[in-house]
């Protein structure tokens, strides 16, 4: 098409002001090039800017078109996962219906060093451990699936974000004087064991934001404390800490408090007269174990003094012991069960967790409350000028 006079070119011009705004432009005489990704709209409006006289190149944007048939694709899988989960839901649902409460610890339960909490289920043979997983809302969605030899996995197709476990229940939650999230199942079991009151399992550390901020939008007069994972093993064979990262991310996200178990000295902590491990130290180590293992297996042959370099590249005994002390001395069911803190250092350490924020959460309403008096005595002058 050959565009003569003023031509003006406007983007997302097939609806609303985009639409109007060529309507105005082409009674004033202008000529238009239109743009947008609903090609019907388009094509009927560019027929209408030329019978008024001017005249129109209607272009579908073929960018807007690709973004469009994505967002469509994305929200088409969203309703089909929408739909699995919901109906992962009612399996779930209907399974519990062949489960028993926990009588007796299972295998699980026994290597934890917990006892048996409303709600938690098992089998008829009272091997296996099964934690329903809820929202805010109460609605059941998934369920932990724990082996007897620890093994865990949740239900197939199954939401678990935002989803958590409330040891001791929902009512119980709701009387709790703070809300008290940890990692797994065992280390909030026994928190509640500690301090008496209900508290929560969010299954995994990437999980304690959601959870963290779906109770804190339940329960906003509540304080928050996030009981992490103090993963420092990790910090010398991976280079990062998983546990204190996601638990202190978690409490910044909701004004709370994240605290870590402090064990006795050395329990979780690499001895100084040791040789540093760092991330690449550690590579090597395992590089080095699995080619000896392959050898030792007829799998490889080494070369010349290829084994005498392979095992001087390794980590000593002392050191593997150490890294596996610390991985030993984590959490707080760690603490109870394996420091020689025992739970009076649970019951210490938590419990003045508690006490702090509740002083904290007093302090800020009390400031709430004395700036609300200070605005109502700031506002009475006002008032009195204007009725005078």
């Amino acid at each position: 098409m050959q565009l003569s006079g003023k031509t003006v070119l406007v983007v997302g011009a097939s609806s609303g002001i985009g639409r109007q705004v060529v309507l105005a432009l082409s009674h004033r005489g202008n000529n238009l090039v239109i743009t947008a990704r609903r090609k019907n709209l388009l094509d009927a409006l560019a027929a209408e800017v030329r019978a008024n006289g001017s005249e129109c190149l209607a272009v579908a944007s073929e960018k807007a078109k690709l973004q469009a048939e994505a967002a469509e694709k994305l929200a088409q899988r969203a309703v089909e996962q929408d739909k699995a989960q919901e109906a992962t839901a009612q399996r779930v649902g209907r399974q519990m219906a062949d489960l028993v409460p926990i009588e007796q610890p299972t295998p699980y339960l026994q290597a934890k060093g917990i006892q048996a909490q409303a709600g938690v289920m098992t089998d008829r043979e009272g091997q296996k451990t099964y934690i329903p997983a809820f929202d805010a809302e109460g609605k059941q969605w998934t369920m932990q699936y724990i082996q007897e030899d620890g093994t865990k996995r949740f239900a197939k197709d199954s939401k678990k974000e935002g989803c958590f476990h409330p040891v001791g229940g929902m009512d119980a939650l709701a009387a709790a004087p703070a809300l008290v999230i940890s990692e797994g199942y065992a280390t909030a079991a026994q928190v509640a064991e500690a301090v008496g009151h209900a508290t929560v399992a969010a299954f995994d550390s990437g999980n304690l934001e959601a959870v963290a901020k779906a109770l804190h939008a339940k329960f906003p007069d509540k304080p928050v404390i996030i009981a992490g994972d103090d993963d420092r093993h990790l910090v010398m064979t991976h280079g990062n800490n998983p546990g204190r990262e996601k638990a202190e991310a978690a409490a910044q996200a909701v004004g709370g408090k994240a605290i870590f178990p402090i064990f006795a000295p050395a329990e979780n902590t690499y001895p100084r007269d040791l040789p540093a491990i760092t991330p690449d130290s550690f590579k090597t180590h395992l590089r080095a174990e699995q080619r000896l293992a392959d050898a030792a297996a007829g799998k490889v042959e080494l070369a010349g003094d290829e084994a005498a370099k392979l095992k001087a590249s390794m980590l000593s005994g002392a050191q593997i012991a150490a890294l596996s002390t610390m991985k030993q001395h984590t959490d707080f069911n760690d603490l109870a069960h394996k420091s020689e803190l025992g739970i009076e250092g649970v019951k210490r350490q938590i419990g003045a967790a508690i006490s702090q924020v509740q002083r904290d959460e007093q302090q800020h309403q009390e400031q709430k409350h004395v700036e609300k008096k200070q605005q109502q005595i700031e506002q009475r002058p006002r008032r009195a000028a204007r009725i005078g």
